[in-house]
This record gives structure tokens, sequence and C-alpha cells, in this order.
């Protein structure tokens, strides 16, 4: 009931604020994806428990059927109608045990050596060092070092949503994994220790912002807020220069259509990019004014460099663009299927020549030479893991 609650006032709230910022990961596909994720967990369950019940009345029935004297009329009749009726509770058992092996199946996550699998992918960038990537993937974080993929292991498998790294460590809003002794939903929490311990920063048990972004060095907190709570008395675009101690809302005024995508300047604050339906928008002012730097255009994704410039994904394309938006460069990129776009692009912050993108259909590519050839790492949600 509480999901419900949640979710009703999210969709209520979309006639305040343009939520199509949560185009990497709605509540509803949350809500949905946690659904069948009990239907598959507890299916299994009671599918394995009805099996066994099954089998257990199945031996009741024969052991009574053993202590029947066949050569008495009454107890061979009665027999003989066990014996039939254990044939039925044999055969039925057959079915509980088949969808507890389907369903446990389907739950297992895969254990081939090398193999690591990306259901969804709600962010990617890269630590302050340039030598790791991590992905937040509804089941935990995943990263890409010397030269291969690989679950994190240390910390619970949080789903992560507005995923964003800092000089630090990340800062992010979500979900508890199943068995966490933490509360949902996350509100903001921030670690430094790659995931393996999480601190309450706001919010806790109020709100999971989709959309979420966090200056590298600046540490300033940008949020979409969709619904009223207890710091935000109202829906809109909030942001926090001093992690969470006070929020301020911003105008927003400039932003033509729904957005879809956001980033914060990583050295300069103030500075924050918004990616919508009808252009790229730049704000020096945290958010209260924008200036168009890519008008009349769909933007899936839009990110800053560390060498003041940004990075915008267009269908087909990457733009590096100045901030002004006079100066524009298209970054050679891999043919990437019809129905696919760049969902999140980074640069590395010790290399210039270094980016990854990662597409909405779960295809992650890598350049280290600006662009001139890449290496597809993930295909599909499945890592390659070869370097």
């Amino acid at each position: 009931m509480k999901h419900l609650i949640y979710g009703i006032g999210i969709a209520g709230s979309m006639f305040y604020v343009p939520l199509h910022v949560l185009a990497h990961g709605t509540e509803e596909e949350h809500q949905r994806e946690i659904f069948m994720q009990n239907l598959i967990r507890y299916g299994f369950i009671t599918s394995i428990a009805v099996f066994i019940i099954l089998i257990a009345a199945w031996f009741l029935v024969r052991r009574r059927m053993k202590s029947l004297n066949v050569k008495k009329k009454e107890e061979r009749i009665q027999r003989n109608k066990l014996e039939k009726a254990g044939k039925a509770v044999g055969l039925t058992s057959l079915l509980p045990l088949v969808m507890g092996v389907i369903l446990g199946w389907m739950s297992a996550s895969p254990i081939s050596e090398g193999v690591v699998n990306f259901h969804h992918i709600h962010g990617l960038d890269y630590t302050s060092d340039g030598k790791e990537i991590f992905v937040p993937a509804h089941d935990g974080l995943k990263i890409y070092k010397d030269g291969a993929w690989q679950s994190h292991e240390e910390g619970e498998k949080h789903d992560y949503m507005g995923f964003s790294m800092a000089e630090d460590g990340f800062y992010s809003s979500g979900h508890p994994a199943p068995g966490s002794k933490m509360e949902n939903p996350f509100g903001i929490v921030k670690s430094t220790d790659k995931g393996k311990t999480l601190q309450i920063l706001d919010l806790y048990k109020e709100i999971d912002f989709h959309g979420l972004t966090v200056g590298y060095r600046t540490k300033d907190i940008y949020v979409f807020n969709p619904e009223p709570n207890s710091r935000m008395n109202e829906p809109g675009f909030y942001y926090s220069t001093d992690e969470t101690k006070t929020w301020n809302k911003s105008k927003l005024e400039g932003i033509q259509g729904q957005p879809t995508t956001l980033t914060a300047h990583p050295t300069e604050s103030g500075i924050v990019a918004i990616g919508t339906d009808k252009g790229g928008f730049i704000s020096n002012d945290f958010g209260n004014t924008f200036d168009a730097v890519l008008p009349d255009v769909m933007v899936a994704a839009i990110s800053f460099t560390h060498d003041n410039a940004v990075l915008v994904g267009i269908t087909g394309k990457l733009l590096r663009l100045s901030l002004d938006g006079t100066s524009q460069s298209d970054l050679n990129i891999p043919p990437l299927d019809k129905d696919d776009a760049i969902a999140y692009v980074k640069q590395n912050p010790q290399d210039p020549n270094e980016y990854v993108f990662a597409t909405y259909n779960k295809d992650i590519y890598m350049t280290k030479d600006s662009g001139k050839s890449w290496v597809q790492t993930v295909k599909k949600g499945i890592a390659s893991n070869q370097d």
C-alpha cells in the first residue's frame, strides 16, 4: 500500500514537474520490477511448499494402503480407492515441481565465469583516479577494472537511482537490496568506500530521486523533486551547496520541453545543464535561468567534461560543445540500432581522450583516442570482458 500511495503521488506530481527526466528508470518501472521479483520469489517458495505437502500426502496414502488387508473386501475396495488417489496426488505434485524449477531458474543469477549481466543501467562514471568505471545496474554496482567487468562484492546490492560520482565517492538515491535492513526509499545517500557503507544525507524513507546530479568537485546537488516533502514545500527543481543542509528552489526560466537528462559542472559551482526533448540548456545561476546551447533537437544524454566542454547525445550522434554553444564537433561513434540512443556518457577525469557511453539497449562502448576507435565491452546487457 505504501508503494501504491507513493506511485500515485509521483503520477500526480507530473502535472507540476516535468518528470521525463526519469526516463532512465521510472517509479512505475521500479514497482513493476519489484512486483515481478516478489512474484518469482514467493512463487518459487509456494511451489516447493506445495510439492512437499503433496509428496507427504502421497507417502501417507502409500502407508495407509500397506496397512490394509486385501483379503477383506471392504479394505480391498478402500485400498483401490487410495491407490487411485495416490496416483492422482503423485501426478499433481509434478506441476508445482516443474513450476518451482522454472521459477528457480528465472530467479537465479548467471554463474558462468566471466559473465556479468546488466539487467538495467542507471548511470555510469569514472572513479577519481580514472582507473575504474562504476555502473549502477538495478542489482548492485558493476565495475570495470583492468579490462574486465565484475559485480561489486562489497556492500549490499542496492537499486541505485540518480547515481552521481564525485571525486571522493558517489551520491545516489534509490531502493534497498532485498533483505537489507535499510528503509525504502533512500532519499539521498553518499558513499566514500565504493558502496560498502552508505551515509544517509536527507529525505530518507521519503523520496526516491531518479533525477539527481552532483558536481564532481563542487558537491553541488541538484534534484527534480516529484512531490512535497519535509524539506521541499512543492515539486520542482532544487539545489543544495552544503550537502543537503539547506535547499533552494530554482526557477527553470528558459527551459523548453520535457527534461530527459541533467548534469552538474564538475568544478564550477552554479553551472548545471539539462537536456530535454526540445534541446540542450545550460544555466550559470543554479538553474534559475537557462540558455539553449543546442536548440530544437531531442537530447538523450548530457554530461560536462573535465576540460570545460559539454557532451551531448542525440539520435545517432555524440556532440562536443563549448559551454556557450558557439563551438561544436562530432565525435565519431559506432553505429547504433535504429531504436537505440546514448543514455549516459562520461569523460575520464584523468584522460581527456577517454570516453565511455551506455545506450538504452544496454550496450557500453569505450574509446581512448577521442572516438577514432571504440571497443564494445557490453552488448545487450552482457559483458564481454575483453580488453
